[in-house]
């Protein structure tokens, strides 16, 4: 953790320092978000004594420092930690190069350079009004909006896969831009070892595995005006194999998404489901969301939504329903946002006692700098 630190400061510093230099025609700007809050929550599980849990919590907090050498090169660091305490450091280089209505963009993401220096997204891309070329390393996460963000009391253990990520993606993409159509389309090419993310590791645990992956995943956005849709699909297989053994793995998954906008208010869906198998186990876990979002002027706003999750289990599934409302307003200054939600949650299931209930309040500080 100290070294940690230690190589965040001096990274920060070291930018900060070099700020003078850039001064004749260098551009650099720095922005990123601090969130703290405080929830309230309680919990009663079937057959069980109610629970009740304080907690002051320090969200998503990142800072970004970018610098712009010349028109065709910028360089960044970035800062980032989340609420489940996972964070990095890391270091980004972008290159771009035009020759009429075609472009070229290079980038590279050394991620983790507090230790171990390992590559985030790592790509050539070439585009032009119409096509557009991705090949190396790259994610790809279709994010659901949540409108005004919200409070949501206990998911009792059910995953909740807001959203298809796929990260590490190492292949080749193609894109195709027509006007309000958007439609991509990206293929795996990998053969990786166990060390990777998508390398399978033997039921037993021993011995080195090489993992091979074969795919796809389309991906189809409509834009019309105040509506948005977008459809998502992966299908994956893994192969590892060691010796005379041999172990399969499939993953698939699909999801869509809208919003519409009319005046001040949001509306917003979302579904998401994902089928896992790994030998002759399979489980099919699911999201289905919603919210509306209205703004009341002076930097005010009002919102509202609902979630339903399921573990997707063979046998003895959970069925997790969530809803929840929330009201944002500036707190001393327009660019803190104060947000305050009030929520439930109920879950069912066949488990023995996997079920019950939970409700809570939240008050949740959002600085953007």
């Amino acid at each position: 953790m100290k070294k940690f630190k230690s190589l965040m400061l001096a990274a920060l510093a070291s930018a900060a320092l070099a700020a003078p230099s850039f001064a004749d025609g260098h551009a650099m700007s720095m922005g990123g978000e601090i969130v703290v809050g405080m929830k309230y929550t309680t919990v009663t599980p079937d057959g069980g004594d109610t629970t009740t849990v304080q907690d002051t919590y320090f969200g998503d907090v990142n800072a970004k420092l970018t610098s712009k050498v010349s028109d065709s090169a910028s360089y960044a660091f970035e800062f980032l930690k989340d609420d489940e305490g996972a964070g990095k450091v890391s270091f980004e280089m972008t290159g771009t190069a035009t020759s009429g209505d075609n472009s070229i963009k290079a980038f590279a993401d050394l991620s983790d350079i507090t230790g171990t220096t390992g590559y985030g997204d790592v790509y050539i891309q070439g585009s032009n009004k119409t096509l557009t070329v991705t090949v190396g390393k790259f994610g790809q996460t279709e994010e659901y909006s949540n409108g005004l963000g919200y409070f949501r009391a206990s998911d009792f253990g059910v995953p909740f896969i807001e959203h298809i990520d796929l990260s590490d993606f190492e292949g080749l993409g193609l894109g195709i831009n027509a006007g309000d159509i958007s439609i991509t389309a990206e293929v795996p090419w990998m053969a990786k070892d166990a060390t990777h993310t998508y390398a399978l590791t033997k039921s037993d645990g021993s011995g080195k595995t090489a993992t091979n992956v074969s795919g796809i995943r389309p991906n189809i956005k409509m834009g019309f005006g105040d509506v948005n849709v977008s459809a998502t699909f992966y299908a994956l297989s893994f192969s590892a194999q060691d010796g005379s053994d041999t172990e399969d793995k499939t993953d698939t998954a699909y999801q869509l998404m809208g919003q519409v906008a009319a005046g001040a208010a949001e509306v917003g869906f979302g579904y998401s489901s994902k089928t896992q198998k790994e030998g002759n186990v399979e489980t099919t876990p699911s999201v289905l969301n919603g919210f509306v979002k209205v703004g009341l002027g002076g930097g005010q706003n009002v919102g509202a939504s609902f979630d339903i999750l399921g573990d997707g289990a063979e046998t003895d599934e959970t069925t997790v329903t969530r809803i929840s409302a929330s009201y944002g307003m500036p707190f001393f200054v327009e660019a803190v946002t104060l947000k305050l939600g009030v929520g439930t949650s109920n879950a069912n299931t066949d488990k023995a006692n996997g079920g019950g209930s939970a409700s809570g309040m939240e008050a949740e500080w959002v600085y953007n700098f």
